[in-house]
């Protein structure tokens, strides 16, 4: 006699878009990924895309609107609710019955971020006994990565690949898999640097398309990533950048802090091309540069770090004040820019942007007027959905 399934019976709302479940740790695979929802809801200029936090306390109120009002136009939206792990058991009650009313024009997507545990996913023990969670079983609405690992990196080099219409040598294949950090931002910034430097190699060779191709350059998937180019990454677990900024911010008051600065950037200058350290350095200053706006705007609590390294971060955000930590972000995109632009060599770059961040950190900034700016003003840090560490390159995990 055959048994009935003991499988839910499919939501009422799997008769629309749904709705996703996102399990990873990484913010920028998050980012991907709901970007590749967004794509399936139609073209990209055309959908919307609305950010609201799950550790927030109390819970966004807005939320509930966004999710079952359906908006004038008939905008496609991806609803967005970043760190849902840390969602009380009522709070996902209520979010199981405000799913059944989901307006048409919105994809709710719940990101559960909580770093995995002996290769288990972070998801919070009560969920999976909800049916609304089981629906999305069912109906396959559970997307899970457990971030940047050794096995996974290869995968991701192959998408980055065919996305980008590259074809990966398998050598530098293996060598990028082994050079890359575990983190989905500052890996994607040593690709696109790679990439560019491709480019820039079939342009120095006096090669177009089909030039490139007749001299081994360009292969039927496009430009061919060698071991040569992939050299270009330093391996990730080359420095410590935390003792590294921390030198830096006292290199000023402390004569011995800045030997220890520019006997690394001295150190860095005799290194092969392949070992140079300026764009792992500036990943990971533009994370910790996000860190400090955050809390600079006194949002210490969502600041995600080692609780003994926070006191001196927060100090240094009072410092710098919002003025001073602005004007790190823009030495380090200039410094990026400079370089893959091709105005500066990374060994004057490296020189000149760790003297700027010297002369800033020793005056306090320039802004310490607007770190008094009320919360009831508060500035968005910059690309605050990009708030977890570079973990690897920085050495010490949040």
């Amino acid at each position: 006699m055959l048994q009935s399934s003991a499988r839910p019976p499919a939501h009422p709302i799997s008769a629309r878009r749904g709705y996703r479940f996102l399990v990873c740790p990484d913010a920028e695979l998050l980012r991907r990924q709901a970007a590749v929802l967004a794509g399936g809801l139609g073209p990209t200029v055309g959908v919307a895309r609305k950010v609201f936090w799950g550790d927030e306390e109390p819970f966004p109120p807005a939320y509930w609107s966004e999710l079952t009002t359906q908006n004038l136009f008939s905008t496609p939206t991806v609803l967005l609710l970043r760190r849902a792990e840390a969602l009380k058991a009522e709070v996902w009650d209520r979010l199981g019955e405000g799913l059944k009313n989901t307006a048409s024009t919105v994809l709710p997507v719940f990101c559960l971020e909580g770093a995995w545990k002996e290769g288990k996913p972070a998801v919070p023990n009560f969920l999976p006994r909800r049916a609304f969670w089981q629906a999305a079983e069912q109906n396959k609405w559970v997307w899970q990565s457990p971030g940047l690992t050794e096995a996974s990196l290869p995968k991701f080099l192959d998408a980055w690949a065919a996305e980008r219409g590259l074809t990966l040598d398998p050598a530098a294949r293996q060598a990028l898999a082994a050079a890359l950090p575990h983190d989905g931002l500052a890996a994607g910034l040593e690709l696109d640097k790679i990439e560019l430097a491709a480019g820039a190699a079939a342009v120095a060779a006096g090669t177009d398309a089909a030039g490139a191709e007749a001299d081994g350059k360009v292969g039927s998937g496009g430009l061919v990533i060698t071991p040569d180019l992939a050299a270009l990454i330093a391996p990730h677990g080359d420095m410590e950048f935390f003792d590294f900024m921390k030198a830096l911010s006292e290199s000023a008051r402390n004569p011995q802090a800045a030997r220890e600065v520019w006997a690394r950037v001295l150190d860095d200058h005799l290194r092969p091309s392949g070992d140079k350290i300026l764009f792992q350095l500036l990943g990971y200053v533009a994370w910790q540069a996000r860190q400090l706006w955050m809390l600079g705007q006194g949002e210490a609590a969502k600041v995600r770090m080692r609780p003994s390294d926070k006191p001196a971060m927060q100090k240094l955000a009072q410092r710098l004040g919002l003025a001073g930590i602005a004007r790190i972000i823009e030495l380090t995109l200039d410094a990026n820019l400079a370089v893959i632009g091709g105005a500066r060599r990374p060994d004057d770059a490296l020189e000149s942007y760790v003297a700027d961040l010297a002369e800033l950190m020793g005056k306090g900034g320039q802004g310490r007027a607007d770190s008094s700016t009320p919360n009831s003003t508060r500035t968005p840090a910059p690309n605050s959905a990009h708030n977890a560490a570079p973990r690897t390159s920085l050495g010490r995990p949040a």
